[in-house]
């Protein structure tokens, strides 16, 4: 328990607090072992748009906090672990001080870009109460959006042979991304139809992003194979893919934004043929729709045509978000 001269202080992460950041993390069981920090810690201390704090208990660090920025000012609070020594310990006064820390640093941080955030949003898993627990001091609320997530692993010379002789039929043609002509995804006709599942937004790596010509480079900067289906005049669907090394192995996302089941199934056999080109070995598939009407579907594929192993790890996950009158926009 925090004494009177005990010490709370928040920095931001560098590039030398990586092992410090894994000892908090618990990367080897954060996410089933499937965790995405390891590979991406370097990218978000970099990142101009991401914040990342570390909270020191008496000059230990005990805590970190990662937000990015989002489009039109808002924050999306990209995680928060608690060093694994510390859970189920009092926290009443190391929370409360590294609460008013964080959030002047955040003031100061908007301030000087002159941005105020509107408000802020996490992802979390439904089933976990711990939690929702721990963000209890910030009212946060169900949003309507929600993306179910599936893990399907195999070897990738076994995967290329079941897709050479997948007796599916025809699928649906699909293209990469254009950027020169996104007319078929920027229409409001495809935000009120297929994003409508999905709050909105476009879900890339579980993260949610609003759909417009500079998201959309910033996706193909950082590597993501996007894939659009060629309906005319309005798109119908939209996939990304990326991978990533976690802790158990490499991890390919695919990110299906459609409600049509054979266009979903054109999108992971497109996505999965790429990964296929690029990658040996071993692999698991992250896959998310935001249809959760299209999962029997999808399972069917994955298992019975592709003879891919069904993970024991599928999750749904909440947008959700903090809109009470104390949030951080107030503090500025």
């Amino acid at each position: 328990m925090a004494g009177k001269r005990d010490k709370v202080t928040v920095r931001e992460a560098t590039h030398a607090d990586y092992e410090t950041v894994m000892k908090i993390a618990s990367p080897d069981t954060f996410r089933d072992g499937f965790d995405y920090l390891p590979a991406k810690f370097q990218h978000y201390v970099d990142d101009p748009d991401t914040l990342f704090y570390i909270v020191e208990f008496n000059g230990e660090a005990v805590q970190i906090w990662l937000y990015i920025c989002m489009d039109g000012g808002d924050v999306l609070l990209k995680t928060m672990r608690l060093a694994p020594k510390w859970h189920g310990t009092g926290l009443s006064r190391l929370s409360k001080e590294g609460e008013q820390q964080l959030l002047a640093k955040l003031a100061t941080y908007f301030v000087q870009r002159k941005k105020v955030p509107k408000a802020t949003y996490a992802v979390v898993e439904q089933g976990r109460k711990d939690v929702r627990k721990l963000l209890s001091n910030q009212v946060y609320s169900p949003f309507k959006c929600k993306v179910d997530v599936m893990y399907f692993g195999c070897d990738l010379a076994s995967l290329q042979q079941q897709l050479v002789e997948d007796s599916m039929g025809s699928l649906p043609a699909l293209v990469p991304i254009q950027l020169d002509n996104m007319n078929q995804l920027l229409q409001s006709a495809f935000s009120s139809t297929v994003l409508a599942r999905s709050g909105g937004y476009a879900f890339v790596d579980w993260d949610p992003y609003k759909l417009n010509e500079s998201n959309m480079k910033r996706f193909v900067e950082w590597g993501h194979h996007i894939l659009v289906d060629s309906g005319k005049p309005v798109a119908k669907s939209l996939s990304f893919g990326g991978s990533y090394m976690t802790p158990r192995g490499r991890v390919y996302h695919i990110d299906v934004h459609c409600t049509d089941e054979m266009l979903c199934k054109a999108h992971i056999i497109g996505q999965m043929k790429h990964a296929q080109n690029r990658y040996t070995g071993v692999i698991t598939f992250c896959i998310m729709l935001v249809d959760e009407e299209l999962k029997d579907a999808v399972v069917d594929l994955c298992v019975k045509n592709l003879q891919l192993n069904h993970l024991p790890h599928d999750h749904t996950f909440a947008l959700l978000k903090y809109d009470a009158p104390n949030n951080l926009s107030s503090k500025y």
